[in-house]
């Protein structure tokens, strides 16, 4: 599948970060479901976000890309009131996460190649 795309699917992970993951998945499945917030909608978004970060490695960017824009706006939000230097500083800031600093360089790639 790397040959082919240039990137491992999820399922090809080895075994303990694969099980992490659907740990940590079905804990925000059940965390939406205590919220209230387990809409048919919201579980649908759900279930299209998995199946098509399978699909290709645009898909999965286009799906980091929006998790990170929510992610900092969550932070943006709740750090609102914190000094500069601290917001900017902080390891909970999305902006300082290596993740973030790659696809950000991703998203910029794609956006050349595609114009």
């Amino acid at each position: 599948m790397k040959q082919l795309t240039g990137f491992i699917p999820i399922a090809a992970l080895p075994e303990s970060t694969a099980a992490s993951a659907k740990k940590q998945l079905l804990e925000t499945i059940e965390w939406l479901h205590k919220e209230g917030a387990a809409t048919e909608t919201n579980l649908k978004l759900l279930t299209a976000i998995v199946e098509s970060i399978l699909c290709s490695e645009e898909s999965y960017t286009r799906f980091l890309q929006c998790g990170f824009d929510a992610a900092i706006e969550f932070f943006d939000t709740n750090s609102q009131n914190w000094e500069f230097e601290e917001s900017m500083s902080s390891p909970h800031n999305p902006r300082n996460w290596d993740e973030y600093k790659l696809i950000e360089q991703t998203c910029n790639l794609l956006q050349s190649t595609n114009q």
